[in-house]
């Protein structure tokens, strides 16, 4: 199926060069180089995506944006422009662009980021009008999800329309090309969200690397480039963790690897980028914790990862399945499970600290009363438990946590051989196997 584009732009050789480069790759398009026709033009035509200029003499850019959002706010827009101020930049993001470029263009990443956009607003526009006018929506809380969406995925048990729609936008940017920023709030558990983006590959030859503020330095990137190119990598996912708490020092080193360029330059085997970040771009710029080149970069293709309060329905089934991880951990026998009562009470509670909160606080049921049956008494034990901890206890829950950084590092090093790994920790592969997990 053709896709069709409009193209803004009021510079005659520039407007023919877009038209060239979007023909050229199958789309249908339509060239102007008058804003205020433009508007007309789009109000009474059908348009998958428009690539439109910003400094125009009767309109800028994002005035145009404006106008063209209040007629049909689902069609994405790219915008092209010369020069751009951050601000302007941060401005237009904020205001929905779904891509900034700067001549001269990088047509490959400029075709990349139309095809994602274009995916993007279709599969938003299928959910639409499938939820639209349906007595049947409200089930999708009561379907199994890898079932629904035919594929699979783990972290969150898409249970509600809020995950299920978060799984399938992921899915279907799985092959974006060069960065990613995965946006949520304070307790997200990024990681397991990348192994989901991982699993969506079969090959072994697509290799991920986690870095985080403890173990990113261009020393350690470079070995583990090498590691996996030693160990038939035909493409490596760098995703670093924890972004806006970065040092000085290491923040220009991300921009770096993005573009495998200064003290990467090196790096031979392709890559790209998945950034994980805590709290909005906007006031994380603000705030001065992350850079105007993390900004940018960052701000390119963003997806939020939904807080646990908006998918009520998957709350009760996530920490089932934790309980089920701690079961295994341990070598236990039996599977307990949580009453009724305590399962209704999970998925009212309002996790102000997200999956980190969700699971301190099933471990803590699980080490209390580790019975058959889960009672409400002991979650709600739990949470005051965790509420009231000490800064020494929260400061070894944090170390507790950093131990699946170190063994994951270990077996990126030993080629991931379980029995190594285990035998370097004089341990057995159960252990190993339960913490990577």
């Amino acid at each position: 199926m053709a896709y069709s584009v409009l193209i803004l732009d009021d510079d005659v050789d520039f407007n023919s060069l877009l038209t060239d480069i979007f023909e050229q790759a199958d789309y249908i398009v339509t060239s102007l180089e008058d804003p205020i026709e433009a508007v007309e033009v789009f109000a009474n035509t059908d348009y998958d995506l428009v690539v439109t200029d910003h400094k125009m003499p009767e309109m800028t850019g994002a005035e145009f944006m404006t106008e063209i959002k209040k007629l049909k706010p689902e069609v994405p827009v790219i915008m092209v422009s010369g020069f751009l101020e951050n601000d302007t930049i941060r401005a237009l993001i904020s205001g929905g662009v779904g891509g900034v470029f700067l001549k001269p263009l990088n047509i490959f990443s400029l075709l990349e980021r139309t095809s994602e956009l274009i995916e993007e607003s279709r599969r938003f526009k299928q959910n639409s009008d499938s939820d639209s006018g349906s007595a049947m929506a409200g089930l999708a809380d009561q379907v199994d999800g890898d079932a629904q969406m035919g594929f699979a995925f783990r972290s969150f048990p898409c249970k509600s329309r809020t995950s299920i729609d978060f799984a399938e936008r992921l899915y279907s940017l799985r092959n974006f090309k060069s960065t990613l920023s995965l946006i949520g709030e304070v307790g997200t558990h990024f990681r397991l969200i990348c192994e989901d983006i991982r699993n969506f590959y079969e090959s072994e030859k697509e290799h991920f690397i986690y870095l985080s503020p403890g173990s990113f330095d261009a020393e350690q990137v470079l070995s583990l480039f090498d590691e996996a190119k030693a160990a038939g990598a035909e493409r490596v996912t760098c995703v670093l963790l924890d972004v806006e708490s970065m040092s000085d020092e290491q923040k220009p080193l991300v921009a770096a690897l993005s573009k495998c360029a200064g003290v990467f330059e090196s790096i031979e085997t392709p890559s790209r980028t998945i950034f994980c970040v805590s709290g909005d771009l906007d006031v994380l710029f603000d705030e001065g914790r992350i850079d105007e080149h993390l900004y940018i970069l960052m701000g390119t293709a963003e997806v939020r990862v939904p807080a646990l309060r908006d998918c009520a329905s998957d709350i009760a089934v996530l920490a089932q399945q934790m309980v089920v991880d701690i079961i295994k951990e341990k070598g236990l026998g039996s599977v307990s499970r949580f009453e009724a009562p305590a399962r209704e009470f999970l998925s009212q509670h309002l996790w102000d600290h997200n999956y980190e909160q969700l699971r301190a606080t099933v471990r803590q049921v699980m080490e209390s009363s580790p019975g058959d049956v889960l009672t409400l008494a002991a979650v709600t034990a739990a949470l005051q438990s965790n509420a009231a901890a000490s800064p020494r206890a929260r400061f070894e829950a944090r170390l507790s946590g950093a131990r699946v950084d170190y063994v994951r590092a270990a077996s990126v090093l030993l080629g991931g051989t379980r029995a190594k790994v285990a035998a370097f920790f004089g341990t057995d592969t159960t252990v190993i196997e339960a913490t990577l997990k």
